[in-house]
């Protein structure tokens, strides 16, 4: 039963694939691992279809389709192509909505003339969508094979509000089992990889939109994060990615296991090609004030957040005291530091406050049930847990909890969070500053080792605080310059394991390296703002 359903979703996904786009006996061998070059050489994309999916961002791309510079048919087609090209090399789309997506985009174009004017601030702007978030009529299998013939009676929100604004949906993305690991594999649409080294992963669990949009298939994705879903995936493909404050972009439509849970609060965020998208994204949303139509979010627009880099001053997490980063990261941090400085920017060092406690804390608060919900509903069909949701599942501090037991852990959680802000505040004090954000390796390692990405800590540490967090690109792995260190001594069975994965520059060869910004809750634009900061330091506009 499973294997006709998975057999069956496979053949709707593979006759999607848009006909324009398909390699054929262009298709580079498994062997092959850099396929990032694939879609400019590959012959199938035309000049205009290349510059306009390589040289323009989302914001410049609404800018030139408002004034009427480009169509909305004409970005979308270069947008699809290139996306059935990515999917072909990376395995990263669910199902492509071509004939759909044509015909909004020929609509949009219509209303243009007639109007005179876009429909909205993303007037013709072709959106990825991460598989979890629901459409009208189409599957919503959530990471279970359980899940394969479920179809969604209505649009997530923030699509219909995307939507409202112009957009054009037209491509669904992978995600792994569960959604609980920071890969992309799946028994329903198998692995997901890396396009800059097809032996690594693309992260995830939003994994699909990274590795699309590191290939450029894609302008603008949206993903979810509840651990790093959308972070990971931004780092391992050198994208910019924003996990938001809880409470500020509405999740209605999401669906999974745990539905009402609030011990940890997942949310939607964007994926994309430059700093200043980000900011188009959750302006657009923030402005048709969400809260109105999702009483659970905040009334907090997207404002405008001035800072002087004089004044700035950047607290810099180097190790989480728990998993030691690899060298590339390491010298991507001292590299940007140096820039920092250069800049006049204020350096000091963030020590991390108690961050194995925080994995305990959060990885019990994921499975509050004893991770009973998840093994039952792959139990009932026969799916066997992959190793890394193995991993996850028994983590020392899962386990089912009574309803008091259920309050003692969420106000650890609390204690948590107010000793992390007493501690910032006192670090404030005695520096005689604000600390405006920390600057912190998104992971242990450039993008891993495909089923070796064990250790979330760089990144859940914020879920767990709920502050945003936003990831940028930096450098990539350096065959001189990033030499193994020889004479570091593990702290733990986790650390050493890591450790040793980092034989040689040469197993991460062409990986991307991003880093990662943090500010305290409901400071999201001060994150992005931060960024543009720091990238500026960079010499970058």
């Amino acid at each position: 039963m499973a294997a006709s359903s998975i057999q069956q979703v496979l053949e709707i996904r593979d006759a999607s694939i848009p006909k324009d786009s398909l390699l054929g006996n262009a298709l580079p061998g498994s062997s092959l691992l850099d396929v990032s070059n694939i879609p400019r050489q590959c012959g199938l994309l035309s000049n205009d279809e290349i510059n306009i999916t390589e040289n323009y961002t989302a914001t410049q791309l609404v800018t030139l389709m408002a004034l009427g510079q480009l169509t909305a048919e004409q970005v979308l087609r270069a947008y699809l192509k290139r996306a059935g090209i990515a999917h072909q090399l990376t395995n990263c789309a669910t199902e492509f909505l071509g004939e759909e997506a044509i015909n909004r985009a020929k609509y949009l174009d219509e209303e243009f003339n007639r109007r005179g004017g876009p429909v909205g601030p993303l007037h013709g702007l072709p959106i990825s969508v991460k598989d979890l978030l629901i459409m009208r009529g189409r599957r919503s299998v959530a990471g279970y094979i359980k899940w394969i013939n479920r179809i969604a009676e209505d649009d997530a929100l923030i699509l219909k509000i995307l939507y409202e604004a112009g957009a054009i949906f037209y491509v669904r993305t992978t995600q792994p089992q569960s959604l609980m690991h920071l890969e992309c594999s799946s028994p329903i649409y198998g692995i997901t990889v890396n396009p800059f080294n097809r032996s690594l992963t693309c992260g995830g669990s939003s994994g699909g939109e990274g590795a699309l949009l590191g290939l450029k298939g894609s302008p603008m994705g949206i993903g979810t994060d509840i651990g790093g879903s959308i972070r990971s995936p931004a780092a391992n493909n050198g994208v910019y990615g924003l996990k938001p404050t809880t409470f500020r972009i509405p999740k209605q439509g999401l669906v999974g296991v745990q539905m009402g849970r609030e011990s940890i609060i997942t949310t939607i965020g964007p994926l994309a090609q430059a700093r200043e998208d980000i900011n188009l994204f959750m302006k657009t949303i923030l402005d048709t004030q969400p809260w109105l139509r999702d009483p659970s979010l905040v009334p907090i627009p997207w404002r405008s957040i001035t800072l002087d880099s004089k004044n700035l001053t950047v607290a810099v997490m180097w190790d989480d005291g728990v998993v030691h980063p690899h060298p590339p990261i390491t010298r991507a941090l001292q590299e940007t530091v140096e820039y920092l400085k250069k800049s006049g920017i204020r350096i000091i060092d963030w020590e991390p406050i108690d961050h194995q406690k925080g994995w305990d804390l959060i990885s019990a608060l994921y499975f509050c049930n004893g991770a009973e919900e998840e093994r039952n509903i792959m139990a009932e069909v026969s799916e066997e847990p992959l190793p890394l949701i193995e991993w996850i599942l028994n983590q020392p501090h899962v386990k089912k909890r009574n309803w008091t037991e259920m309050n003692e852990l969420i106000v650890e959680r609390e204690n948590y969070r107010n000793r992390y802000a007493h501690i910032w505040n006192e670090r404030e004090t005695s520096l005689n500053c604000s600390i405006d954000c920390i600057l912190t390796p998104v992971g242990p390692s450039a993008a891993p080792k495909h089923g070796t990405a064990k250790w979330w800590g760089y990144t859940s540490i914020w879920n767990l605080l709920d502050y945003p967090a936003a990831v940028f690109p930096v450098t990539t792995v350096d065959l001189v310059k990033d030499q193994v260190e020889i004479d570091y001594k593990p702290r733990n069975t986790l650390d050493e394991e890591n450790y040793k994965l980092y034989t040689s520059a040469q197993s991460y060869i062409n990986a991307p390296i991003s880093l990662q910004v943090v500010c305290r809750r409901y400071n999201d634009e001060k994150v992005m703002k931060c960024v543009e900061i720091i990238e500026r330091a960079m010499g970058r506009e």
